[in-house]
């Protein structure tokens, strides 16, 4: 009797590990899978991080900026027309009027 419940242990143990082994096959498996898929999304996230850097460069460059300020009508800003926030007349917004008669 000892002997046969030394022999279905062992059984069960091989049998318990063989489907350990084989879930944590497909668990790796998959990881795997997920780490070439984030592999490719970092290597797609640095070029495009690179195209946005190089625009930026393009877009900050001095000479590019006065060729953007002459072909525009833009003058240079005039001491009268910096004011402090209380000097800034109320208007009215007809939009926020309705969403105000809409709310009552």
């Amino acid at each position: 009797m000892k002997q046969s419940s030394v022999n279905l242990f062992c059984i069960s143990m091989a049998i318990l590990s063989g489907v350990g082994m084989f879930l944590l096959k497909y668990h790796v498996l998959d990881q795997e899978k997920e780490l070439v898929k984030l592999k490719r999304q970092i290597v797609s996230d640095n070029r495009e991080l690179h195209l946005l850097r190089a625009d930026w460069a393009f877009l900050t460059d001095p000479q590019h900026l006065r060729k953007m300020i002459q072909e525009s009508d833009l003058k240079p800003l005039l001491g009268k027309q910096i004011v402090k926030p209380d000097e800034i007349e109320e208007r009215s917004n007809p939009l926020l009027k309705e969403k105000e008669e809409t709310d009552v």
